[in-house]
């Protein structure tokens, strides 16, 4: 096991060096081409994420996009994003992967699920929880006919990768897990606050307040303006039950049970929702992690905030565990 705690990159050549280290380095003019289309900070306008294909789980119509060829990777949203938070890993991965993400049911193209199964105590199977939004994920796999992926997913998203390797191991190649936890601290007695702050503002005064805050403190103002509109898009309703099953869980004793290939990365000024000691947690605890990428000038969507390096640093993860070296 390679071991690659707190990894620091901040320049081109220090990925250079990273992509060394795996044993993947590229000829110098393909790193080379790579390197120069995705400048260090600067470009963060996502090209289209391919046309909008359908599965169904639960009898819900879950909506993904799928684009490139090669081994699969299945993105997972946070919860207050939607699938458009991927395009500029689809932009620029799906030239040597097939990526994929959904949105969970009640998120943008997906179906909203009915009004009685959003209500807090809901529990027949379109109810939006954990193990509804893993079973969105594994309905997708099945609709694209792939046995098994690669998971990468982003705060929530990287609870639903950890719930759906406890539900469906063998359908997971490797978790990625992004700027997320196994367990939050305070989180279930969060939960009343944040539902009281969501019909206080609304969903769009919501997004107004909550989505700067997601990312770096200097992001580009039209990123940041992206990410309130995709916030702001997502049902008032859906939101509040995507709170209650965001904070909520707890995979510290499935960790030491995660036998597939793994590596964390945590954006490094994401110090307030979900801080160092979180990663490091999962780090630790999993037997199979390689370590905590520390992805620099990066808060809490990381991949968002520099997808130049997060595209970097991912793409040598998949290239090792399918070359067999982690």
């Amino acid at each position: 096991m390679v071991d690659r705690r707190d990894l620091t990159f901040d320049d081109q050549g220090a990925v250079e060096i990273y992509l060394d280290r795996r044993g993947l380095a590229a000829e110098s003019a393909t790193k080379h081409h790579r390197l120069e289309g995705w400048a260090f900070g600067q470009k963060n306008v996502p090209g289209p994420m391919g046309d909008t294909k359908r599965a169904k789980s639960d009898g819900l119509s879950i909506a993904y996009v799928d684009k490139g060829s090669g081994p699969p990777i299945i993105f997972l949203h946070g919860v207050g994003a939607t699938k458009k938070m991927w395009a500029p890993q689809i932009e620029m991965l799906s030239e040597r992967f097939r990526c994929i993400a959904l949105d969970y049911r009640g998120y943008g193209e997906s179906e909203v699920p009915p009004e009685s199964s959003l209500k807090a105590d809901a529990r027949d199977a379109k109810a939006i929880s954990r193990a509804a939004y893993a079973r969105d994920a594994v309905a997708v796999l099945d609709a694209a006919a792939i046995d098994a992926a690669h998971f990468c997913g982003c705060s929530l998203g990287g609870v639903v990768a950890l719930e759906t390797y406890d539900a469906k191991p063998a359908r997971l190649k490797s978790l990625a897990l992004v700027d997320t936890f196994a367990f939050y601290p305070g989180g279930a007695g969060s939960i009343d606050e944040r539902i009281a702050n969501l019909d206080r503002l609304g969903i769009a005064g919501f997004a107004k307040t909550r989505a700067p805050g997601i990312h770096k403190p200097d992001a580009a103002k039209e990123l940041v303006e992206k990410s309130i509109a995709d916030m702001a898009s997502i049902p008032l309703s859906v939101y509040k039950a995507s709170t209650r099953a965001t904070w909520t869980g707890d995979y510290r004793a499935l960790m030491p049970r995660i036998s597939v290939p793994s590596e964390v990365f945590w954006g490094e000024l994401d110090t307030s929702i979900a801080p160092h000691e979180l990663s490091e947690e999962l780090a630790n605890g999993i037997p199979t992690c390689s370590g905590v990428v520390r992805v620099p000038h990066a808060g809490h969507v990381s991949s968002l905030d520099n997808p130049e390096f997060f595209n970097l640093a991912l793409e040598a993860f998949v290239d090792s565990v399918e070359a067999g070296f982690i």
